[in-house]
């Protein structure tokens, strides 16, 4: 843009068939040409922050905080970012995202539904690409791949197939990541319930509960090794060593101190005051 400095901060991931990018970028107006095309890969863009208009296959569309589009590498087309703008994009082979999608062609250029589920459960999974030790496994790999293209294609508009693999895969994958991070952080809430979980995650308590018993635990369980892992953690932090067992129990999410020394005993082999001595 006239008389404006370009900044562009970007980091890019990459996995089998696909990539992902998070880039801040001042105001900029963007061309691609023909003479550029060498692939029809789609790009999702998901606007997380700013203002642009983006003009591709017939569609003149703009985009606002929250807002997300569907563009492709093989047409050409404009992009105009009228403020600074937090991106994040999501590159795809053509050739594995397209057959799981109906009328892709159509939705080239048009903005996606903000209220469809998908949207929220994509964009807090595609956090899972920098997580190095995760995707250290070519199992692993493999498997947030097919993640991805399940909440892709119901993102963009499933085929009846496509839909029911990916609700018993992608979704329930993306799914239980969004659950164990709200009960990581509010392990020391001692409201934390099977009730607040569902409510939160907007599904029902059945559906938690099936989710960690295909994981092979249960949601107490999970639950109770978030709060003794928090509390273990509290109990080794010199800053903390003022503070009392009982204090400490509390601030994890236990209401009954004895049944916190009772199960800490029986996970770490050690009473709650002998860590502490240890440590």
């Amino acid at each position: 843009m006239p008389d404006t400095a370009l900044q562009i901060d970007m980091k890019l991931r990459a996995l089998p068939g696909m990539s992902v990018a998070a880039a801040t970028v001042s105001p900029i107006f963007c061309r691609h040409t023909e003479a550029m095309i060498d692939n029809d890969d789609p790009v999702i863009v998901l606007n997380r922050d700013g203002a642009a208009t983006h003009n591709q296959n017939g569609h003149e569309t703009h985009l606002g905080p929250g807002d997300a589009i569907l563009t492709t590498n093989g047409l050409p087309g404009t992009a105009t970012n009228y403020t600074t703008r937090r991106v994040v994009t999501w590159r795809i082979s053509r050739a594995l995202i397209g057959p799981l999608v109906s009328n892709f062609d159509d939705a080239i250029g048009k903005p996606l539904d903000r209220q469809n589920p998908a949207l929220s459960l994509f964009l807090d999974y595609l956090g899972i690409v920098n997580e190095r030790q995760t995707l250290a496994n070519a199992a692993m790999r493999r498997a947030v791949v097919n993640h991805m293209l399940d909440l892709g294609a119901l993102l963009l508009g499933a085929t009846p197939d496509a839909a029911e693999m990916a609700n018993m895969r992608g979704v329930a994958a993306a799914r239980m990541r969004s659950i164990k991070a709200h009960i990581r952080a509010q392990s020391g809430n001692p409201g934390l319930s099977l009730d607040s979980v569902a409510a939160k995650q907007g599904i029902s308590k059945s559906y938690v509960r099936r989710l960690f018993e295909l994981e092979g635990m249960s949601f107490t369980e999970f639950v109770l090794n978030q709060r003794l892992a928090l509390a273990y953690k509290m109990l080794t932090e010199v800053s903390l060593a003022g503070r009392s067992i009982s204090e400490i129990a509390h601030q994890s999410g236990f209401n009954d101190i004895s049944y916190f020394n009772r199960t800490f005993r029986r996970v770490y082999g050690a009473s709650p005051s002998e860590i502490r001595v240890r440590k």
